[in-house]
């Protein structure tokens, strides 16, 4: 029989408020729950995204992260340790630096400090160079690396330099510092005031004041390069100029001018030597005993077989002079010959000696003997001015 009183039980007012009060509960706890589902996975992608930002933070080889106590005032500054950095250049060439760990200089400077920094820069010619340095910054605003403080650089070829502050601009490519630096390597010795690299153009500048001792076991023979402004070296055409005062010295033979350019090629022995050379501005050839000068020259090497190494003779063009303890001898165009001292002049030719003075249109003179033979040319004829006692005249 249905028992009224309990019926009556079930809807009366408070036990319709137990029943409210129970639901409630349960909706409370399925919104915690479906909460959980919801924020949990999303912590979980923020770690991975994390990780996916800070490309490799490595610990003696093993996959983790430290976390360590900001200094006081630091709270919101970045702070990573054991950190690796991918940089990629205009070229897409992956630029790598590690550093013992990295801070943010100020809250959102985008300026990091990196502690032991070491870096790796590829070239454009499958070459690379190693750089560390006890400090370093990278702002991610320019994109630029700066290293301070007993910087080294290993180039892959054996080349290692030494300076106190170098700069690279990943957007650019290019490497540079404005301190002296100085570098050895199997070419030999180098200081300078200042360099510049040029990944892109394979081009290294060392500016200001520059001095290059090259070993005569990579080049056959000692080479002295000096030169007031610069000196650039073109890795790909194994090109070299020296501007501004440049001197280049080797065994018997001085060469000065404004600009001087040598190519460099191997040859049969596997050495380093001179296969083109060029002057301009005032050049000036000095053996120790003659002297040749004009506004332009270049030099032409006897070839052995792939070796190129004494020079065969020197072509020069515009205020070409001759000068030795005979006389002097000018003209607009030349041809040198070192080995034996003959020149063979053309155009406004002048010879001068012992206070004589003569003028054609071509000439030879021999520089060690001292003869000289003045040519009329085409339809013209010798001129000059000859004295009985030239000598007074010149006292």
């Amino acid at each position: 029989m249905l028992d009224l009183k309990q019926l009556d039980n079930i809807f009366n007012a408070e036990s319709l408020k137990q029943s409210n009060a129970d639901e409630a509960a349960l909706l409370r706890q399925r919104k915690k729950i479906r909460l959980i589902k919801i924020v949990f996975p999303a912590i979980a992608a923020a770690l991975v995204g994390l990780l996916a930002v800070i490309p490799s933070l490595q610990d003696r080889g093993d996959f983790s992260i430290k976390i360590s106590k900001p200094l006081r005032n630091e709270i919101e500054k970045l702070h990573v340790e054991n950190s690796v950095l991918y940089v990629t250049d205009k070229a897409n060439r992956v630029n790598t630096f590690t550093a013992e760990h990295i801070d943010e200089t100020a809250p959102g400077s985008q300026l990091v400090k990196l502690q032991n920094p070491k870096g790796k820069m590829p070239t454009s010619d499958e070459q690379w160079v190693d750089v560390t340095a006890p400090t370093g910054f990278y702002d991610q605003n320019t994109k630029v690396f700066s290293l301070v403080d007993n910087v080294v650089a290993v180039y892959s070829d054996g080349m290692t330099a030494k300076t106190e502050e170098m700069y690279y601009d990943s957007h650019e490519s290019r490497a540079f510092g404005n301190k002296p630096i100085i570098a050895d390597g199997k070419f030999g010795h180098l200081k300078a005031e200042a360099f510049e690299y040029l990944t892109d153009q394979a081009m290294i500048r060392f500016k200001g004041k520059t001095d290059i001792v090259t070993d005569a076991a990579q080049f056959g023979n000692k080479i002295d390069i000096k030169a007031d402004k610069k000196v650039e070296f073109f890795r790909s055409q194994q090109k070299l100029v020296a501007t501004g005062n440049a001197v280049m010295t080797r065994t018997g033979l001085k060469v000065n001018g404004d600009v001087l350019t040598a190519v460099f090629a191997k040859d049969s022995s596997g050495k380093n030597a001179i296969s083109d050379f060029y002057g301009d501005g005032k050049v000036v050839v000095d053996n120790g005993k003659n002297k040749v000068s004009a506004d332009h020259l270049k030099a032409f090497f006897k070839k052995s077989g792939a070796k190129n190494s004494a020079i065969d003779r020197i072509e020069m063009t515009g205020n070409v002079k001759t000068k030795n303890a005979e006389g002097e001898v000018y003209a607009q165009k030349g041809i040198y010959y070192p080995d034996s001292g003959e020149v063979k002049l053309f155009d406004k030719v002048v010879i001068v000696k012992d206070g004589n003075r003569m003028q054609g249109e071509t000439a030879e003179t021999n520089l060690n003997t001292g003869v000289s033979k003045m040519g009329a040319g085409t339809k013209k004829r010798i001129s000059g001015v000859i004295y009985e006692d030239g000598l007074k005249i010149n006292k």
